[in-house]
């Protein structure tokens, strides 16, 4: 099952361009997490959102899936990820996933006070240290992970599986393509 997982996601990020993206889910323990709640957890007033037509390239992209929402930014450099962090927290189980044009990918997971990082190719790590050792909340996935550093398996495929089995939110054209809301972030 998840073979087929990743190898879905493998073909939707071969259609769409995955390079300086970054995507977030975040879905609470209970309740419904809603856009206005989620730009209010980024200390922003929902008041400054504004429509499809008058996005700047920088602008943070939110949407209401299930009980949760996602997140989409152009510009996961500088502080887009500092940001985006303030949806976790206790309470919620946060996963950000970022890639570059150099092929680098980082994924993050928050459960409460966990939390959890894996950076491919090599782990950001300094002093060195093993990568499984800052797992945190995706220490399950260690075998599967180990897989990736191994082989040629689609990184940020198997990223966007373990987010979509944790997370539920399975990413597709129907999200990719549904309606979504903006934060402006260039000041």
């Amino acid at each position: 099952m998840f073979d087929e997982i990743v190898r879905r996601y493998a073909e939707l990020i071969d259609l769409i361009t995955w390079e300086s993206i970054a995507y977030t889910v975040t879905i609470p323990d209970s309740g419904v997490l809603t856009v206005e709640d989620a730009v209010r957890r980024l200390r922003y007033d929902p008041a400054v959102l504004c429509a499809p037509g008058e996005v700047l390239p920088d602008d943070l992209a939110l949407q209401q899936v299930g009980t949760g929402v996602v997140t989409w930014s152009n510009n996961p450099y500088d502080n887009g990820k500092e940001v985006t962090d303030r949806l976790g927290g206790k309470g919620f189980r946060h996963w950000y996933l970022a890639g570059d044009i150099e092929g680098n990918t980082t994924i993050y997971a928050r459960y409460g006070d966990s939390d959890g990082q894996l950076d491919f190719p090599e782990p950001g790590w300094i002093p060195f240290t093993e990568w499984t050792d800052h797992l945190g909340p995706l220490t399950p996935y260690a075998e599967l992970f180990a897989i990736v550093y191994d082989t040629e398996v689609c990184t940020k495929g198997t990223c966007l599986a373990v987010i979509e089995l944790e997370s539920g939110v399975r990413l597709g054209e129907d999200l990719l393509n549904g309606p979504k809301v903006y934060l402006p972030m260039s000041k």
